[in-house]
C-alpha cells in the first residue's frame, strides 16, 4: 500500500470517528454530562495543585515569618543593634522580594559628601560647599563604631561626609580608607552619635559573589536621586560575570557583577542582593552608561570583603591600593595609556606603553625595553594600565609571567621575573 492510499485510509478512518462521537453527542443524557463536568472540575484542581506543588519545590518552603529573621546582637558595653541572618531552608533562593527589601532595607543609607567650592564658583561663594550623594551599607559594629561600607567616588575629593539613616538620623562620618583602584571606601560613625537611636540600626549580611549564577535573582536596593528616594528597590537577574568595564584611557574596572536590576545615580554604593538577602555586590551606577538600558554593574562583594579587611586593619585614613606596595610583585616597568600620538605611532588600539624600566628588575631581565607596548600577560589581554595593575596585584613575588610585547613591528613572548618592590628599590 503506498503513502497516498495509506493517508486517504487514515483519513477516513479519523471521519468517521468524528462522525461517531457527533452522533453520540446529542444522544447522552443529563446525567453523563454532569459526570463529565465533576470529572473535568476535578482534573482542573488537580493541575492546580500540582502547579502549586511544582512552585514549592522551585522556591522552597515559605517560613512562617518570611525569608529572613532578625536576631538581636549583643556585645558587652555596646548597644543592640539587628543582624540579619538568612534562613531559607536547604540554602534555596526565594523570590520574595518584599521580603527581602523589607529586612534590608534599613542597612541602606544615604551618604552625602561636601567638597568646598573654590574662589569664585558659580555663585562667586568663596566659603561655599558642593554636595553630592551615594549610598552605602552597615555591616558591622565594633565597640562604639559602626562601619560602613560605600563606592569611593561617593567620597571621593570630600571635606565632610554626613550618613543618613533610614528614619531620617543624620550624623557625620570619618573616612578610615579606601581604595581607589576598586573604587570602594570604609566609612565610620560614633555610636555615641547614635544613642536612643541603635535598636534601629540594622547590619547587613555578605554572602559569597562566587557562587552566584546567571539568571539567578539579584535585588537591588539604594537610594537614587538622594534621601528623597531613599531605599528605593529594584529587581531582576544575575545577567553576566566578571565583566571588564572601559570608561575612557585612565579607568577600566574588571570583574564586575552584570544585573538587569535597574542602577541609577545614587544607588552607587547601595547592595545588589541575592534571593537569600544577602549582599553578593556594591552597586556602581558610575559604569553605568546612560545610553543603554538594562546593563548596570557592581563589584563582587568578595572583592569588596578584601578591601574592607585591610582598611579595618591599617585604619590609614589614606589610598590602600598601594600601601603593600614593599611586598607586593613587581615588574619593573613605568608604563602609560595608549595616546592618540601613540597609536598614530603604532597602530595599536589598546595595551601599556613602557615609558622606562627599572634597573635590576625582571622587566630589564626579561629584555624588555621603553617604547615597548604590553598588550598580554600570560595570555590575558591587557586593555591598559589598570588591568596590568590588577594581574599584577594577584601575581606573587617569585612568579614568572609570560609578557607579550609589540616592539615596533614585531611581536615578542618575553618571560619576567617578578621581584618585590622592596627588592628592587634598596638596589638603586
Amino acid at each position: 500500500m503506498d503513502n497516498n492510499t495509506s493517508n486517504q485510509t487514515h483519513f477516513e478512518h479519523e471521519q468517521t470517528i468524528a462522525n461517531h462521537l457527533r452522533y453520540h453527542k446529542h444522544t447522552r443524557k443529563w446525567y453523563v454530562r454532569l459526570t463529565a463536568y465533576i470529572l473535568i472540575l476535578t482534573f482542573v484542581s488537580g493541575l492546580t495543585f500540582g502547579a502549586g506543588y511544582l512552585s514549592a519545590l522551585i522556591y522552597g518552603d515559605r517560613l512562617a515569618n518570611g525569608i529572613l529573621n532578625t536576631t538581636t546582637q549583643n556585645v558587652v558595653d555596646q548597644p543592640s543593634t539587628v543582624q540579619i541572618q538568612p534562613t531559607v531552608s536547604d540554602n534555596k533562593a526565594t523570590s520574595d522580594i518584599s521580603a527581602i527589601a523589607s529586612a534590608v532595607s534599613p542597612a541602606i543609607v544615604t551618604i552625602s559628601s561636601y567638597s568646598e567650592q573654590t574662589p569664585g564658583g558659580i555663585f562667586g561663594n568663596s566659603n561655599g560647599f558642593y554636595g553630592g550623594t551615594g549610598s552605602g551599607i552597615t555591616f558591622k559594629m565594633e565597640g562604639e563604631e559602626l562601619f560602613i561600607v560605600t563606592n569611593y567616588h561617593v567620597i571621593e575629593g570630600s571635606n565632610e561626609i554626613e550618613v543618613i539613616f533610614h528614619e531620617g538620623t543624620t550624623v557625620v562620618a570619618r573616612v578610615l580608607g579606601y581604595d581607589s583602584n576598586n573604587d570602594l571606601a570604609v566609612l565610620s560613625i560614633d555610636t555615641k552619635l547614635l544613642k536612643g537611636k541603635m535598636d534601629q540600626i540594622v547590619l547587613a549580611p555578605f554572602g559569597d559573589s562566587e557562587t552566584i549564577q546567571i539568571g539567578e535573582l539579584a535585588v537591588a536596593i539604594g537610594n537614587p536621586l538622594g534621601p528623597e528616594y531613599a531605599s528605593t528597590v529594584t529587581a531582576g537577574i544575575i545577567s553576566a560575570l566578571n565583566r571588564e568595564i572601559y570608561i575612557n584611557r585612565n579607568t577600566s574596572y574588571v570583574n564586575l557583577i552584570q544585573t538587569d536590576a535597574a542602577i541609577n545615580p545614587g544607588n552607587s554604593g547601595g547592595a545588589l542582593l541575592n534571593g537569600r538577602g544577602e549582599v553578593i555586590g556594591i552597586n556602581s551606577a558610575k559604569y553605568v552608561d546612560t545610553g543603554v538600558e538594562g546593563i548596570g554593574f557592581a563589584i563582587p562583594i568578595n572583592q569588596a570583603k578584601e578591601t574592607i579587611d585591610i582598611v579595618l586593619e591599617s585604619r590609614s585614613g589614606g589610598d590602600i591600593a598601594y600601601q603593600l606596595a614593599d611586598d607586593r610583585a613587581f615588574l619593573g616597568v613605568q608604563v602609560m595609556d595608549i595616546t592618540t600620538d601613540i597609536y598614530n605611532s603604532t597602530g595599536m588600539r589598546f595595551g601599556v606603553y613602557i615609558t622606562d624600566v627599572i634597573p635590576f628588575s625582571g622587566a630589564q631581565e626579561a629584555g624588555i625595553q621603553s617604547g615597548d607596548i604590553i598588550y598580554s600577560l600570560n595570555g590575558k589581554k591587557v586593555q591598559n594600565v589598570q588591568v596590568l595593575f590588577d594581574i599584577l596585584e594577584k601575581a606573587q613575588v617569585g612568579d614568572t609571567l609570560e609578557v607579550g610585547i609589540i616592539r615596533n613591528d614585531e611581536i615578542l613572548t618575553l618571560n619576567a621575573p617578578l621581584y618585590s618592590y622592596k627588592d628592587i628599590m634598596d638596589q638603586q
